[in-house]
């Protein structure tokens, strides 16, 4: 039975593990904390295959850099972390045109095109029980002109079969959502889209991979790996040695370092994600809501209501800024009708793995013929993880996947940065 060490724990790798098992393979997790209590474990846990469309948009940097700056907006820049973002930042500029608008959203809805199924195939294993709700997404706007805006890039997920949007007016939108404010001038309903408690997802399949024969080794990590000619043979640990026929890379913001070590490289950033999740809230939403304007989140769960947002560029770290915390709950005061109280808070900061193009980074690294990678999935982290897990596991058992994985190949930006290079020989100007 051939063995796949899986290294990292976020919801992507737990994901791979979940089919690789499945297909009958060895599976051995590995993760330096304790699986699934990452990045996978603070967000708005959202499956929302019609929001596959990348960060970097049309005019997004040249219109808003400014904005950036400032502490409290919703995509920040850390002035003191310039100088090593420089590159990135310069590169992801470049993506900010309709033309990679377009094709970033096209590869998402085909990466998302199974989303839903896939989730209802999970939900119908009975040793997998988790948090989930069927109640669709519901966006709210302050300014009337992001309504048609948002209408005409979400429009596009019909090709996969989804809904289209609903145009809500704002007493329909007061009608549907009694907590909102008058403040509202309208939104948009998408009813495909579903949400989970993201935790009890990543401790539903951690416990079936468990129950499945599988190895998960928490707090355990991979400091090196042993390499004979074109394979990685086996990884070492402060502990072990543990060898593998396969070997996947899922470590979210960290897979890029740790692919830097045996001479791949691609360009990674953290985008810094914020959430407060308040137990026993003073109001109860009927569905999640993103609020447009300000681009806050929240999500309503069974005991508790979580709030979440920022886009946060700082470097790669986990240092939580208060003031990004404060920044939320004073969004909220916009839009709800009352303020928002409960028994607790729990403010939590995470990583989210960013490439320039905002697409995940999928495949076999071009170097070591049996060496996987997958990560980069941004805020989609959740709404892609079974997608992209069957997709590594058909790679890695198959040899080939039903989605075109092309869009995402780990060798993408070293083909397109050298010409970008070649044509661009100035400094960033910023």
């Amino acid at each position: 039975m051939p063995k796949v060490i899986i290294i990292g724990g976020g919801i992507i790798g737990l994901a791979s593990s979940y089919y690789l098992r499945k297909k009958g393979f060895e599976v051995v997790v590995i993760d330096k904390e304790e699986p699934g209590m990452g990045c996978s474990s603070g967000n708005m846990g959202w499956i929302v295959p019609s929001l596959s469309d990348p960060v970097p948009a049309p005019g997004l940097f040249k219109t808003t850099f400014q904005w950036m700056m400032k502490s409290d907006s919703p995509l920040y820049i850390k002035p003191s972390a310039l100088p090593s973002l420089t590159r990135w930042i310069y590169h992801f500029r470049k993506y900010c045109n309709e033309a990679d608008f377009k094709k970033g959203y096209e590869a998402g809805l085909e990466i998302s095109r199974d989303t839903l199924s896939l989730f209802d195939e999970l939900e119908k294993d009975e040793n997998i029980k988790f948090e989930v709700y069927k109640k669709g997404l519901l966006f709210v706007f302050l300014n009337e002109k992001y309504i048609e805006e948002k209408y005409n890039i979400y429009c596009h997920a019909e090709k996969i079969g989804l809904s289209a949007p609903v145009p809500m007016s704002k007493k329909e939108l007061l009608k549907m959502e009694p907590a909102l404010s008058d403040n509202v001038a309208g939104g948009l309903y998408l009813p495909d889209e579903r949400h989970t408690r993201p935790e009890s997802l990543t401790k539903a399949i951690k416990d079936w991979l468990v129950k499945n024969g599988a190895e998960v080794k928490s707090h355990s990590e991979v400091k090196d790996f042993v390499i004979k000619e074109d394979e990685i043979v086996g990884v070492k640990t402060l502990d072990e040695t543990i060898e593998g026929d396969y070997f996947l890379i899922t470590t979210g913001v960290l897979a890029a370092d740790m692919l830097n070590k045996i001479g791949v490289s691609f360009p990674m950033t953290a985008g810094k994600g914020y959430s407060i999740t308040i137990t026993s809230p003073s109001l109860q939403l009927q569905q999640p809501l993103y609020l447009g304007d300000s681009r806050v989140t929240l999500s309503p769960f069974s005991d508790s209501l979580r709030v979440g947002g920022t886009m946060e560029l700082s470097g790669i770290n986990t240092n939580l800024d208060q003031r990004r915390i404060k920044s939320l709950l004073v969004t909220l005061q916009d839009y709800l009708k009352t303020p928002l109280s409960g028994e607790n808070q729990k403010n939590w900061v995470g990583m989210r793995p960013m490439t320039p193009d905002g697409l995940p980074v999928l495949g076999e690294v071009p170097e070591l013929k049996n060496t996987y990678v997958a990560t980069g999935h941004a805020m989609s982290g959740i709404s892609m993880s079974l997608s992209t897990g069957k997709i590594m596991s058909d790679l890695i058992v198959n040899g080939n996947s039903d989605v075109n994985i092309s869009p995402f190949a780990p060798d993408r930006f070293k083909r397109r940065f050298s010409q970008i290079d070649k044509d661009n020989k100035e400094p960033m100007n910023i």
